[in-house]
């Protein structure tokens, strides 16, 4: 059986990345920094190309996400495909608040830890959302035997990835979240799937790297610099 890679880079900073909200299937524009991440990124796909080239180029509806891989694109020759399962995890009506807002006032993360199948109103569950990203990963992968498959996604698509086929599906997605503009690798044999990088980053300049926080620390929101 002919072994599949998959490589899944994060989309570049946003200034809700950088406000500590949750955006979801909202969109916020990228920083300064994020600007910075793509084009390193875009540097790093443009070279290794040349050696060990990509077949194909998927990418989130999500604005942030196309406008890094236009960047992988433009340095590849790819044509980004939009594929909208590769949309972020969606809180619904609580999108847009802080991390802080969300945890003093609705409890969310305890809420979750409690019960994985709780959703809030006109969003996913840990759940069904953890589901969702495995199925649409396997049928990228399905999708293109034997060759090497590039993703451009987020934070949550691509830490419940690595937590079920890395870390052995503990639910605790926060400590594989990617900085932005990580890159991790997975190959698919047929029957399993491994992980052969994780959340790689030596591509990045110094300047375009940030304090590597938790997601969801409220004590954190401050700290970013």
């Amino acid at each position: 059986m002919s072994r599949t890679q998959v490589i899944l880079v994060r989309h570049g900073e946003t200034t809700a990345n950088f406000e500590q909200r949750w955006y979801g299937s909202l969109d916020a524009p990228l920083t300064e920094r994020g600007w910075q991440q793509i084009e390193a990124t875009g540097v790093r796909f443009g070279v290794s190309q040349r050696e060990c080239p990509v077949d194909v180029l998927y990418v989130s509806p999500l604005q942030r996400a196309r406008s890094t891989a236009a960047t992988i694109g433009r340095t590849t020759g790819l044509t980004p495909i939009v594929e909208e399962g590769l949309r972020e995890f969606t809180i619904g009506d609580w999108e847009g608040r802080t991390y802080r807002d969300l945890i003093d006032n609705e409890q969310l993360w305890e809420r979750w830890a409690n019960d994985p199948d709780f959703a809030p109103p006109n969003g996913e569950s840990p759940t069904s959302f953890a589901r969702r990203a495995a199925a649409v990963i396997q049928e990228l992968a399905q999708r293109h035997p034997g060759q090497r498959v590039l993703i451009v996604a987020h934070g949550a698509i691509i830490s419940s990835v690595l937590d079920r086929w890395g870390a052995g599906g503990k639910g605790d997605w926060t400590r594989l979240d990617p900085h932005n503009c990580a890159v991790s690798e997975l190959t698919w044999d047929g029957q399993s799937w491994s992980v052969e990088l994780l959340n790689d980053i030596s591509h990045l300049p110094p300047e375009a790297t940030a304090a590597v926080l938790p997601s969801y620390d409220p004590e954190a929101e401050t700290a970013r610099l």
